[in-house]
């Protein structure tokens, strides 16, 4: 893009530009946070259902030991710190403690994301009020026959609005997205720690 029309956008765009590079980081980052292997790999679930059919709680407790993701770490929290003949209510309640952390630690960022869609709108918005500012301080100077005094001020209007709806809108989707991608992460997990208690808890009675 010509620069001299990325500067015909006036001061604003800095501000906008700044808010789009740390979206894109942010979204970069949380995309490789929240991949499939960090939270429960596809054969992790598959060795759990394993442990627990065959009711292995010393094989489950030392292959889940090294916490190489939450999935393994969900178990080490249900076989260290709960015991068969607890009340599931109790147990449920110390998973939904930890599960509430988890669910805070992926959602980091997020909310920075969500505030950038929402002001860059708005910053481009401001711009669009500079520039036509701009314009109508041309005319009050040079009168409606300078028309490269008014296109000045009509090209930062434009220009700032468009930079703001080119990072707010990706923005809205990239905060959506990752919204979507820890509900599922945390629904699956929702789904092994079901699966687990309702083994686990039944030790006894075997």
């Amino acid at each position: 893009m010509d620069f001299e029309i990325v500067a015909g956008g006036g001061p604003i765009l800095l501000p906008i530009a700044f808010c789009s590079i740390i979206a894109v980081g942010i979204f970069i980052e949380r995309l490789i946070a929240l991949r499939q292997n960090s939270i429960a790999a596809y054969s992790d679930h598959e060795t759990l259902k394993r442990f627990v059919q065959l009711q292995d709680w010393s094989g489950l407790q030392t292959w889940s030991g090294d916490q190489q993701n939450l999935l393994k770490d969900m178990c080490q929290v249900v076989l260290s710190e709960t015991r068969p003949e607890q009340d599931r209510l109790e147990v449920s309640k110390r998973l939904e403690e930890w599960a509430m952390v988890q669910a805070n630690k992926m959602e980091r960022g997020l909310d920075a994301i969500g505030v950038i869609a929402s002001i860059a709108p708005m910053l481009g918005l401001m711009g669009t009020v500079l520039g036509m500012v701009v314009t109508f301080q041309s005319i009050q100077v040079h009168g409606l026959g300078n028309i490269d005094a008014l296109a000045g001020g009509i090209s930062q209007a434009l220009l700032t609005t468009l930079a703001g709806l080119a990072v707010g809108i990706p923005s809205l989707v990239m905060h959506r997205y990752l919204l979507s991608r820890v509900d599922q992460r945390l629904l699956d997990l929702q789904i092994a720690a079901t699966l687990l208690l309702d083994h686990w808890l039944k030790v006894e009675d075997v």
